[in-house]
Parts: C-alpha cells; sequence; structure tokens
C-alpha cells in the first residue's frame, strides 16, 4: 500500500513537472536565442561591409551630413568594428567637419536640427577629444533652436518646447526626437530648462487627455506627429512617433513608472508587431524598425505582452524579421513604400545598423 502511494505521488509530481513544462514552453525566454545573436551579428557586419562599398572619396555617404551621421553611428555603436576601419571612419568625421557653420550648425541645405543633431552623435560616439569643440558648439547651436520665450513664443502655443525644419512656423516630434536624443548623449546637463520646455511640447503630442492640455486629445497613451495632426490621419496615433514620443521621455528624464511613460508603452504593448510601422503601414518602416529597437531598450523589458496577452521577446521578434528582409548584397531597403528616402539604401541600411546595434547592446 505504501508503495502505491509513493508511486502515485510521483507520478502526480511528474505530471505536475511536465505540465508546467508545457505552459513554460509558451513563453519566450527573455534571453534572445545563440542561434539568432550569430546570425544577427552576421547580418550586421554584411550590412556595415556594404556601407563601406558606398563611402564616398571625400568622407561621406551620399554626399550627406545626415546619412553620414547615421552610417558612422551605426559603425561605432557596433561591438565588432575592427581596428581596420579606424581611417575610412576618420574621413566620415573630417567631412562633417568641413560643413560647420559659424553658429555651430553641421548642415549643407537644409533640415539644419536633424543633421547637427545626428553629426554630433557620430562624434560623440567616436569618443574622440578632436571633436569635441565641434559638439559643444554643436550642442550650443540645438538649444537655441528650441521654441521658446527667447524666441518670442509662449507657453500657451503648442509648438512651445518643440523644434521643426528650416522655418519658424511649427514643430514636430521627428525632428526634436533626434534633437533631445543628441543632447542627451552629448551629456547636456539634467538640470537644463530645456528638458521641461521639451515635456510640454511632447505632453502635447500625446494623446493622453490627462496630461496633453489640447481639445483634439484622446486618451489611448500613443502620440502623433505635431500637436493637432497625425500621417495616419486626424489625430491618431502611430507607430513610429509612439516610440519617439517614448524615447523622448527617456531623455528628458521621465522615469519609467511616470503616467505618462506608462501611457507611451500601454499603446506600444498593445500595438506590438515587427511587420509594419503600425498606423501607418510599411511607410517610414525601417525608421520605425529604429526607434523600436532604441525605445525597448530604454524602457528595459524584455518579453513584451500585446493587447491579445500573447508574450513577445522583442529583440529575438527584431532580429528575426531584419535577418528575413536582408538582401544578399548586404543591404535594406523598403521597395513597397519608397517615400521619405525609404528607396535610399544607404540611409535604410544605416537604419537597421542602428536598429541591430541596440538589438545586441547589453540590457
Amino acid at each position: 500500500m505504501r508503495r502505491f502511494t509513493v508511486l502515485s505521488i510521483a507520478a502526480g509530481l511528474a505530471i505536475s513537472i511536465l505540465s508546467l513544462a508545457g505552459q513554460r514552453s509558451n513563453v519566450p525566454s527573455a534571453q534572445m536565442s545563440v542561434e539568432t545573436r550569430k546570425a544577427l551579428e552576421a547580418s550586421l557586419e554584411k550590412g556595415l561591409a556594404y556601407l563601406r562599398t558606398q563611402h564616398k572619396p571625400n568622407g561621406s555617404w551620399e554626399m550627406h551630413e545626415g546619412i553620414t551621421g547615421l552610417a558612422l553611428i551605426g559603425f561605432f555603436k557596433s561591438p565588432n568594428v575592427s581596428a581596420r576601419d579606424e581611417a575610412d571612419l576618420e574621413k566620415g568625421l573630417k567631412f562633417l567637419t568641413t560643413l560647420v557653420k559659424p553658429d555651430g550648425s553641421i548642415v549643407s541645405n537644409d533640415m539644419p536640427a536633424a543633421n547637427t543633431a545626428l553629426a554630433i552623435m557620430a562624434m560623440q560616439a567616436s569618443g574622440k577629444a578632436a571633436y569635441k569643440p565641434y559638439i559643444k558648439k554643436g550642442q550650443d547651436y540645438l538649444v537655441k533652436l528650441q521654441f521658446d520665450e527667447k524666441t518670442g513664443v509662449s507657453r500657451n502655443d503648442p509648438k512651445y518646447g518643440g523644434i521643426g525644419y528650416d522655418d519658424e512656423t511649427r514643430a514636430d516630434l521627428s525632428n526634436l526626437h533626434h534633437v533631445l536624443e543628441a543632447l542627451k548623449e552629448t551629456e547636456l546637463p539634467a538640470d537644463s530648462p530645456v528638458w521641461d520646455k521639451a515635456i510640454q511640447f511632447l505632453q502635447r503630442t500625446q494623446n493622453r487627455a490627462e496630461s496633453n492640455d489640447q481639445s483634439w486629445a484622446a486618451k489611448d497613451g500613443g502620440f502623433v506627429y505635431m500637436p493637432g495632426m497625425s500621417f495616419a490621419g486626424g489625430t491618431q496615433s502611430y507607430g513610429s512617433m509612439s516610440y519617439a514620443g517614448l524615447l523622448s521621455y527617456s531623455y528628458s528624464n521621465l522615469k519609467k513608472g511616470d503616467p505618462r511613460v506608462e501611457a507611451a508603452y500601454k499603446w506600444i504593448s498593445d500595438h506590438y508587431t515587427v511587420d509594419e510601422n503600425p498606423g501607418l503601414g510599411k511607410v517610414t518602416l525601417y525608421y520605425y524598425y529604429m526607434v523600436f529597437a532604441k525605445g525597448l531598450r530604454a524602457y528595459g523589458e524584455p518579453i513584451i505582452t500585446d493587447a491579445k496577452g500573447q508574450k513577445h521577446n522583442w529583440r529575438e521578434d527584431l532580429g528575426k524579421k531584419l535577418i528575413a528582409l536582408q538582401y544578399p548584397e548586404g543591404y535594406w531597403v523598403n521597395a513597397d513604400e519608397p517615400d521619405h528616402w525609404q528607396d535610399n539604401k544607404v540611409l535604410v541600411t544605416a537604419f537597421t545598423a542602428i536598429a541591430i546595434d541596440n538589438i545586441l547592446a547589453p540590457k
């Protein structure tokens, strides 16, 4: 009788263990698999090799400071850049210095905010002391671009705290996101008034009526392109700007747990996908992949639970997706929606390299 009882207990335990194992098999590991990591590292090296073939004799990529900055960041942030690349990368940095203006901007024709931001981030990522003066002047220039009292913009104006393109009539989250990242990367002090002013603008691009004082604001927590306007139509939240918003809150020193941050993360979780840019389909897909990787790395959760309750290891998912999308020659390109420069192989490959850098980076 005792023997039968012991065997029964043992059998019951075995069944319980097997049951738990079955349950756990449906929950993704918080770690990226060894196989995916190795394949992704190889994919990144192949992408960087393609970028090397596109490097111009004057040190630029595409004769463009913004694309050059992005390519350099992709190289400098990579975990496996070999010493043989140093001379070529130095040429890229030198190209950027030829475009430095007396006011500190680094620009050839247009988009001075975003292009200056990308250029000084590349210089900062190089770790070379020779570029510190350019970084400081660029940082000062970007701070002066922010719409606030010094530019004649009151706090009640929807563009207050924001930054735009070339004119002084509008501000948008895309430009602000690049600038805030550059200011954070180049170590603008945390007590700078820039951050609080930026938060005011960010709140006015978030569909969170509790913190957005604009009458159009909804309550889903996602972000739009600029106050009162979304490329997804009306004032609908969409993917790339929601990740840019989450990142911008992080750059502006808002912590995990802040209700504005959590609302953004909730929207992102509910609309989780690596197949498209939610709300825009394939439009600006690779910019989406870049801010996706940066945003989720910054937030710090390896597993995301979507609106259906399904759990996802975002590094594994995005890594496999980018591997599958790479062309045999090593580049990536958005053949489905070529607008917004997504048909430019160099730009899109640079976006993707940065995305992979963030997938592979430590938590």
